[in-house]
């Protein structure tokens, strides 16, 4: 089969490697279409991708083969995969906590994923998705379900007031979740003036540019109208928990879901006195607080809901022959570009 394989800093070449074949408990999935993440950029341009790794864990395709033991899934059928491997029998994992798991490995960065014509995952990590929903949308249930298990471990409730910091995918699919879910209002900060439009679209209540994102203009903000809960989305070097803590009510909250590539500058004060919670989020969980549901399964339900929403979010595609070209498209957001979904399928 063919595979995207890193080869150093900005380099991915499609290359022809051995046919995986599925083990016990386990199925081979025809890959159909797999996007690209902000923290598979931020991978790519600093040389940090493993040489030898297929990237991409946002998948969608379709049941190709099972291994000895599977059942229930029929050769053909559309599924969207969530993209972990975990031991299965630590204390986090019997919790349905699979994101906190000491042996965790997230395809795509710790082990091969998705930017390949075919790839092999246990059968529990796969959900079934609607026929005739685009894979490219529903790719974007892994997002999705970053974004709810975020707003979960921030104890989201329905009628606050809410910030999200950054408006790449997870933004402006926080801003979607964040409305779906009851937000009372939902606030963005915004770069571009295309990811401004999509987040009026999906539901913010008002988008705010650079200049009015900074710690000390949120800080003023929010002595007039603090924020419940902010979203941080963005990681990276930005100046982004500074400005968290400014925006926060007395008692809120801050879910960061923005992968930071290094030490970041957090000025403690603020968050003291207002009592803050400070809730990191990795990934997703399969059970939360009682609930049995995961949030994968929840995240393909509000994708479906959204699908024609949604479609606007996928701004560019590309054939997996041009796979390295994707990467440089979703590069330039000047361009307009917002998710860029990699196509195995011809």
């Amino acid at each position: 089969m063919r595979a995207a394989i890193s080869r150093g800093r900005r380099a991915l070449r499609v290359e022809e490697v051995s046919l995986p074949e599925p083990g016990p408990g386990e199925v081979r999935v025809r890959v159909s279409a797999c996007g690209v993440c902000g923290t598979d950029l931020q991978l790519f341009h600093a040389g940090l991708l493993p040489i030898g790794l297929t990237p991409g864990h946002e998948i969608a395709g379709i049941v190709d083969r099972g291994g000895l033991g599977v059942s229930g899934f029929a050769r053909g059928e559309p599924v969207v995969i969530e993209p972990l491997r975990s031991c299965g029998e630590c204390r986090a994992c019997r919790a349905g906590r699979d994101s906190i798991c000491p042996e965790l490995r997230l395809l795509g960065l710790h082990v091969s994923g998705g930017m390949a014509e075919y790839v092999v995952v246990p059968a529990h990590r796969l959900f079934r998705v609607p026929a005739g929903l685009d894979p490219r949308i529903a790719a974007l249930a892994e997002p999705v379900a970053v974004v709810l298990h975020g707003l979960r471990r921030a104890a989201f409730t329905a009628d606050q007031r809410v910030l999200v910091l950054g408006a790449g995918t997870v933004g402006l699919l926080g801003v979607l979740a964040a409305r779906a879910l009851g937000a009372r209002e939902v606030w963005l900060t915004a770069r571009h003036a295309h990811q401004a439009e999509l987040g009026r679209a999906f539901g913010a209540t008002r988008v705010l540019g650079e200049a009015e994102a900074t710690p000390a203009a949120l800080a003023s903000l929010a002595k007039a109208a603090p924020f419940d809960l902010v979203v941080e989305t963005v990681g990276g070097k930005a100046d982004t928990l500074r400005a968290a803590g400014a925006a926060l009510a007395p008692g809120g909250a801050v879910s960061v879901l923005g992968v930071f590539l290094g030490p970041v500058e957090l000025d403690p004060y603020p968050l003291l006195v207002k009592e803050a919670t400070l809730a990191w989020s990795n990934c997703y969980a399969r059970s939360w607080q009682g609930s049995q549901r995961a949030d994968f399964e929840d995240a393909v339900a509000l994708v479906d809901g959204k699908r024609d929403l949604l479609a606007r979010l996928v701004t560019h595609s590309v054939p997996l022959g041009e796979v390295e070209r994707g990467f440089e498209i979703a590069s330039d957001k000047k361009a307009g570009a917002v998710k860029v979904s990699v196509l195995a399928l011809p």
